[in-house]
Parts: structure tokens; sequence; C-alpha cells
């Protein structure tokens, strides 16, 4: 055992003396020190390596997690709208319960107004039926409610409300629910009688083709002769008009101007909504007529499609 210990106390001293001599280390150090260099360069490349794919699933499951997100958002969201649309729709479909009886053919009523001795057929002193609605049961719900409107044959048949605030109604339904379908609602600078010679009425454009929506139809020229009357019921009577024309416009257009007297700016002015018309209707306006705009918005959102009517009585 000692003399063991000697001999490699004698060979740890040759092997310095060798390497300070030389400058060289004994190749089995060497290859010692190259197993161990390897071993450590393996060790830190698995690192790397393990390190680079923790960072990638982080990442993944970050990403994953984002989608599941937004879906989640998504989905919640298309919920919301068609549960909105349902409600909507389910509430004026309520109301029209109040709506006593189906709107008189114009045609005759105004043959009946040409046989009367009183009458002279030229529908200006046409007296106008009784209206068809309960206007105190709406105004029970809704002190706002002024009448009723309605196209025949077509999703149109709402109540129509007026108030001093034209904001209010874009996001309220007729039972004052905050609601994306909104009101069909009078311009608030209007009489709510509409005793003006120019009112206008507005409703969205709903994509389930709800409230104003089905005006776009009117960019079709047999549609509108298909469906050229609109009524609207108020305390005084079932008033008819007769649609002349109808067009996209932009929202600062002349087409929203009122307060018009029967002189010739108001006879320009209907000669402009005759002239800016797709298409002829060939129905005449005068100085002397009374008439409606029903505005909704388009895809574009500065224009507006908007549909014009004379009274008939």
């Amino acid at each position: 055992m000692e003399q063991g210990d000697v001999m490699t106390k004698k060979e740890k001293k040759q092997k310095l003396n060798m390497e300070k001599t030389t400058g060289r280390r004994p190749v089995s150090n060497r290859r010692d020190d190259t197993v161990h260099t390897n071993a450590h360069r393996r060790k830190k490349s698995s690192a790397r390596r393990r390190k680079a794919r923790q960072r990638r699933m982080l990442l993944l499951g970050l990403a994953f997690g984002l989608c599941v997100c937004i879906l989640l958002f998504s989905v919640w969201k298309l919920a919301s709208i068609l549960l909105g649309y349902q409600s909507g729709e389910s509430e004026y479909k309520s109301l029209r319960k109040y709506v006593t009886e189906a709107p008189a053919d114009p045609k005759t009523v105004l043959a009946n107004a040409a046989s009367s001795e009183d009458e002279e057929g030229d529908g200006s002193d046409v007296a106008a039926p009784m209206t068809r609605i309960d206007l105190a049961s709406l105004q029970g719900i809704n002190s706002d409610a002024v009448g009723w409107i309605e196209i025949p044959d077509t999703s149109v048949s709402y109540p129509l409300v007026h108030t001093t605030d034209n904001t209010y109604y874009l996001t309220h339904t007729f039972d004052n629910k905050t609601n994306r379908s909104g009101s069909i609602f009078v311009e608030a600078s209007n009489a709510a009688d509409f005793s003006d010679l120019h009112t206008i009425i507005y409703g969205h454009n709903m994509k389930n083709g709800s409230m104003f929506a089905g005006l776009k139809n009117y960019s079709d020229q047999s549609y509108a002769e298909a469906h050229p009357y609109i009524y609207v019921d108020l305390a005084d009577g079932s008033h008819c008009y007769e649609i002349f024309s109808a067009h996209e416009a932009d929202a600062t257009d002349i087409t929203y101007t009122i307060g018009y007297r029967a002189n010739d700016t108001y006879a320009s002015f209907l000669d402009s909504l005759k002239t800016a018309s797709l298409y002829d209707t060939g129905v005449e306006v005068t100085k002397d007529d009374s008439v409606i705009s029903l505005s909704t918005c388009t895809k574009s959102g500065e224009k507006r499609f908007v549909v014009h009517a004379k009274k008939l009585y």
C-alpha cells in the first residue's frame, strides 16, 4: 500500500513536470477533457432545445387560448344579436293586436268620394276612413305613440313614436327597452300630427329584414308597382300615401329639409325628389300635396335609402 501510494505521487509529479516542460497535457488527460467538454456541450444543447420547446408550447398555448377567447366572444356576440332580433320582433308582433282591421282599398275610397255630391273626386278633400288602431292602448304603453305605419304585404307594420330627441329611439323599442332594433319614429322637428307638408319617418335597416330593411326593395320598379301605398293611422283617421320616388341620398341631402310652405320653393323641392328617383312612377306631385319620406340606412355609412309618397287622403 505504501509503495502504491509512493508510485502514485511520483506519477503525478512526472505528469506535472511534463506539462511544464512541453506545454502539453498527457493524452489520457486530454481525452478525458474532450469527453467532458463534449458531454457538457450536449447537455447545454439539450437544455437549449428543451427551453425552445417550452417556449413554442407556451406560445402555442397562448395562441390557442386567444383563439378560444375570440371564438367564445364571437359566439356570445352573435347570440346577443340574434336574441335582440328575436326580442324586438316578438315585442312588435305582440303590438299588432292593436291594429283592428286591414287598410281600406284607396281606389274604393277615392271612387266613393268621387260619387259623393260633396266631393270633387280629385282627392284633395277626401275624408280619411276611421283609424284602424287602438291608439289609447298604444299610448298606455308608451305616451310617445302617435300612430301606426303599414305597407301591405311587406314586413313594414309598426307603431309610430314622436319625441324631441332623434337619438333615443335609435336604440330603444316602443316599450322603452334597449335594443338595436330601435323604433320607427317621426323626425323630432316635425309636427306629431303629420300636419307639415313634408314629414320624415326613420327606421333601422336590420339584417333580419325587420323595421325599415324592406325599403331597399323599392330600388326595383316592379316591386314599387306591386306595393304602391303606405298607410299611416293617426288619431284623426287612416291616411293613405302613394309612392312617387325612391332613391339613395346623403344624410345632408335636401331630402331631409322640412318646414316648407305651399309655394314655388316647395314645388322645386318636390321636383328634386322626383328627379332623384331611380325610376319614373308616373305619379304627379304638386305644391298642394303633403308628402312623407321613409328613410333608412344602407351598407354605405354615408348613404340613406329614401322612399317618398304623397298623401291621397
